[in-house]
């Protein structure tokens, strides 16, 4: 429907009237909220999934309220409640610790970098698991070095040479896997030039307003419907130029979705779902991979 071309087709007609449809996404200071709904006047329809006339039975509109999990996400994308969420982020996260009777296709890469926080490549193979009979996503082992707990300050040419033995690390690993994606944060502009003059392949991750919020539900969709799974294993803090392996002391990217919090503040506040920017940075590479895969549809978008 070319709802703006109407818009503009029926310009000066006398019964002409603007309709505004839009989803619950924060809490009552949301500013679509108090621009367009709460001011001027209106006749407003609050439409709930089971208003859905094919939702005819309790198992169907059991099913659709399940779509979301509890909390937050549910209370809006159901419930149409303009409330924000508190605490932890991801209450359910699916953790494996093997590899077995999974037949892995091929393997992504999401990177975020930073001069002075810490700098993640967080691979993620979309794999076959032959006992279950459908495919899954697993968060691999991860790279996640913090030169602040390091006391160092590693130049952008140390990154772009630790990515480079990262991706041979993960060929060699997972001998005849392709790794088709490289997805790096699209601010890094500087580790995104130095990867370019190195001749490192690599997509930059779509950034703009509400991509954080999106990206960290198709996560929270995702492990929730049983599609995402960690497997365990500790980080690599470093890779030396003989390409052995240094190791953190545990799994700093499973550490970081466990830790992951709201900022219930700043969300009062502005009205939207807000998070804390501290351990963030394996998630905020795990939703530019997924965001990229959806798009081109080796993803679903649950």
């Amino acid at each position: 429907m070319n709802y703006h071309g109407r818009q503009v087709s029926f310009s000066g007609h006398p019964y002409k009237k603007t309709i505004h449809s839009y989803n619950v996404e924060g809490n009552e200071r949301h500013p679509y909220k108090m621009k367009y709904i709460d001011k001027g006047d209106k006749i407003r329809y609050t439409f709930y999934p089971f208003d859905n006339p094919m939702l005819n039975t309790e198992q169907k509109i059991d099913e659709a309220i399940k779509t979301f999990p509890k909390g937050a996400l549910r209370q809006q994308k159901i419930y149409n409640k303009w409330v924000v969420a508190e605490g932890r982020v991801f209450n359910k996260i699916n953790v494996i610790n093997s590899l077995d009777n999974l037949q892995i296709k091929e393997i992504g890469l999401g990177v975020d970098y930073g001069s002075v926080n810490p700098t993640t490549f967080v691979p993620i193979a979309l794999a076959f698991d032959l006992v279950e009979s459908r495919w899954k996503l697993i968060r691999l082992e991860c790279y996640y070095h913090d030169p602040a707990e390091e006391g160092e300050k590693p130049t952008t040419a140390y990154y772009v040479e630790q990515e480079k033995m990262f991706i041979e690390y993960l060929r060699k690993k997972y001998k005849g896997i392709p790794i088709t994606a490289n997805i790096i944060d699209s601010e890094a502009t500087h580790f995104c030039n130095a990867l370019y003059n190195a001749n490192t392949q690599y997509e930059e991750a779509k950034k703009g307003p509400g991509s954080v919020d999106k990206g960290v539900q198709q996560l929270q969709s995702l492990f929730y419907k049983e599609v995402l799974y960690i497997y365990r294993s500790k980080s690599i803090k470093s890779i030396d130029k003989n390409g052995s392996l240094i190791y953190n002391v545990r799994d700093e990217s499973l550490n970081e979705f466990e830790s992951y919090q709201y900022d219930n503040i700043k969300s009062l506040s502005t009205g939207q779902n807000c998070y804390k920017k501290e351990l963030d940075h394996s998630v905020d590479a795990s939703r530019y991979l997924i965001d990229y895969w959806q798009d081109i549809g080796k993803c679903p978008v649950i």
